[in-house]
């Protein structure tokens, strides 16, 4: 993923996961409108002009976007966890059945 699809992901996800935060923000649920309309109106853009767009929304309301910021960060590249040397690992991933 891009880093604009990273902002874009991480906007919905908090919209999806904690809408109680955009409630919170004074103006944030009737500017959402807004932001919804404009981003109807992109579907010919790139990504990175929707994520301009959601970024210059929330602007306006930092703890929306501290949220989103905090979302990105934590999403982070898996690591190998297979170490060298080590034995391969299997597990049983089907319940016993009798």
């Amino acid at each position: 993923m891009t880093d604009d699809e990273d902002f874009i992901a991480g906007f919905l996800e908090v919209f999806e996961k904690n809408p109680q935060i955009f409630i919170e923000q004074p103006s944030a649920v009737d500017a959402l409108k807004n932001l919804s309309n404009t981003i109807s109106d992109m579907t010919d853009k790139s990504n990175e002009e929707v994520a301009d767009a959601i970024g210059e929304w929330c602007e306006e309301y930092r703890n929306i976007t501290n949220e989103i910021n905090s979302i990105i960060s934590r999403k982070l590249e898996p690591k190998p966890i297979k170490k060298e040397g080590q034995e391969p690992m299997l597990s049983n991933r089907y319940p016993s059945l009798a």
